[in-house]
């Protein structure tokens, strides 16, 4: 007995043939300014704030917060950075910025998960939310802040940066 040859589901082939009818589909595009403002201003504004509660005499008495301006850099580069690269590819089709607004801020929550790298023992765990909560607002905020900067591109309609 033979095993009968797969069938190609017809949903698929329909989806795919729509879509090519529909032609190209218009996409955000944002400039290295954008990105700058959009990634960048946060975490410098965030490593600002670390900075400034570092100086405060009556913080001092629970230990030194200036390792944790090296978790927030940390957290910029090795999370903030790839993710925020990803979220730009990935949703370039979503024309709705909003909704890329929340894709930031779900990014700035994850710097928080940076701490685990500095050890799981005593209290560091619980600087999750201090950390992941301010940095998602804050990129929330530069993605917000980037929004004039950012661009519609429609297909078939002349580029605006060639003219």
């Amino acid at each position: 007995m033979t095993t009968p040859a797969p069938v190609k589901s017809t949903a698929r082939a329909r989806r795919a043939a729509q879509r090519a009818a529909a032609g190209p589909r218009p996409r955000l595009r944002m400039g290295l300014n954008g990105f700058l403002v959009a990634w960048l201003a946060p975490n410098l504004v965030m490593a600002a704030i670390v900075a400034a509660l570092s100086l405060i005499p009556g913080l001092q008495e629970f230990g030194s917060l200036t390792p944790l301006l090296s978790v927030v850099g940390i957290a910029g580069l090795v999370v903030g950075l790839p993710l925020c690269l990803l979220v730009n590819v990935a949703f370039r089709h979503v024309t709705n910025q909003w909704v890329h607004v929340l894709a930031y801020a779900l990014v700035g929550m994850l710097y928080g998960l940076v701490v685990l790298t500095q050890g799981a023992g005593g209290v560091l765990p619980m600087l999750i939310p201090v950390i992941g909560f301010p940095a998602g607002v804050l990129m929330g905020l530069g993605r917000m802040a980037a929004r004039p900067l950012v661009d519609v591109v429609t297909p078939g309609a002349e580029d605006p940066a060639a003219a």
